[in-house]
């Protein structure tokens, strides 16, 4: 899954030739990548491609993050049966030979999840999913949600093998890990000009004027902020609007907890574990046996939210959990923005009028 990492090399690649790689990549194997959703223009999915001419690079999010290629929104573990003798039949995980399109953020997500799901106890079928696949990231245009430049990851590479920024001849290829040198030393390339630097760092300008909100504080910062007040007032109003749908949730790609159920056929003779993504914010995350909830209280399971993506992971792995894709606040039925509702945590925790 990790592979190693130097400074990158360059090639450019034409329209008409990104579209034969496409096209030579899909025969090798299953690729997955950003698309139209035919049943709602102008929203994008990651889905399994069906032809290199519905790959769409120019998009801005897509509602539900690309670590879905390596931890499925639901996936079966394994299948039993309860006779005799029982038995247990493992399933492994899927995954797509190549993952393109990715956009810096949510690189950097897959990075934030490398990390959790490698602490031990490590989670076997994310790594093993990840081996197996190569990732393509593309660079994006921000829209009024995004703040990635704040979170420090608008021109993140890591864990890319190959990154795409769109230029005049078509595409510069930054060639970050042997495989993607591998994955594209077939492709109709040629050596990179000084001219098409220029216009990748003109490009890159664009982007970061394109951000039209950020955090008022260091990422880094908000840990200790977080740690020093409990900010009871601000939690109680956001709870007062949040339904505790969690979609913000299941549209972050950062967050990786999942629950687990055995779904039994209709005899009780077989079925199967299967594993699906769970969210803090729904009401029954934290309950236990008994049926006491730890966060039964809607203001808790807001506060927990925020701790998690900005206090608790930070403490463990060094950085925030959040990485500014918006896609939360694109989702959230209440009108609840993260950003703004961070900020405003900002504000108070500076100006020492946290109440507790």
């Amino acid at each position: 899954m990790m592979r190693a990492r130097s400074l990158p090399s360059y090639r450019v690649i034409s329209p008409e030739g990104f579209l034969d790689f496409t096209a030579w990549v899909m025969e090798a194997g299953p690729v997955m990548g950003p698309m139209e959703r035919p049943d709602q223009p102008g929203f994008h999915v990651f889905d399994i491609l069906r032809r290199p001419e519905d790959l769409a690079l120019r998009y801005t999010t897509t509602t539900l993050p690309p670590k879905k290629a390596f931890f499925p929104p639901t996936e079966t573990v394994f299948r039993f049966t309860t006779g005799d003798p029982p038995s247990l039949e493992p399933i492994r995980g899927d995954p797509p030979r190549v993952l393109l399109g990715v956009h810096p953020c949510d690189l950097s997500a897959i990075d934030a999840l490398d990390r959790a799901y490698s602490f031990p106890p490590p989670d076997r079928r994310w790594l093993h999913n990840r081996s197996r696949s190569v990732i393509v990231g593309v660079d994006c245009i921000p829209d009024e949600y995004c703040f990635c430049d704040s979170l420090g990851v608008s021109q993140a590479r890591r864990p890319c093998d190959l990154f795409l920024t769109e230029i005049e001849r078509g595409y510069l290829v930054e060639i970050h890990t042997g495989a993607g040198g591998e994955l594209l030393v077939d492709a109709a390339t040629s050596v990179a000009r000084g001219q098409d630097f220029l216009e990748a760092e003109d490009r890159r300008r664009q982007k970061n004027l394109g951000f039209r909100g950020r955090l008022d504080a260091d990422p880094d910062r908000l840990a200790d902020l977080l740690e020093a007040g409990s900010f009871r007032e601000i939690w109680e109003e956001i709870a007062a609007r949040c339904y505790s749908c969690g979609s913000c949730n299941t549209t972050c790609p950062t967050c990786f907890c999942f629950t687990m159920d055995d779904v039994f056929d209709w005899d009780l003779q077989r079925g199967e574990r299967r594993r699906a993504w769970d969210a803090c914010q729904l009401l029954d995350f934290a309950a236990v046996a008994g049926g006491h909830r730890f966060r039964g209280e809607r203001w808790q399971r807001v506060r927990h939210r925020w701790h998690r993506k900005f206090l608790y992971l930070h403490r463990r792995f060094g950085r925030p959990f959040c990485t500014g894709c918006g896609r939360c606040s694109r989702a959230c039925t209440a009108d609840i923005n993260i950003l703004d509702e961070t900020n405003r945590i900002i504000a108070v925790a500076t100006k020492g009028r946290a109440h507790g």
